[in-house]
């Protein structure tokens, strides 16, 4: 139950963190893209990975008896 809430809880703030350091601008140590740019890239990797994922299967683990 430690490992879950530590994948759950932990990622959280450090994705924000990063999220917010891309979208925030120059003036307070951001990248100035934007946050539209910034959650349209982020969620055009995500569904590309879990695309990637469903369409390979390489996630799938596949036990064959013979």
């Amino acid at each position: 139950m430690a490992a879950f809430w530590a994948a759950y809880v932990i990622p959280r703030p450090l994705g924000a963190s990063v999220a917010d350091w891309m979208a925030v601008g120059h003036s307070r140590g951001g990248l100035d893209l934007g946050l539209g740019p910034v959650t349209l890239s982020w969620t055009v990797a995500i569904l590309g990975v879990v695309g990637s994922l469903a369409a390979s299967r390489k996630d799938v683990r596949c036990n064959v008896v013979s």
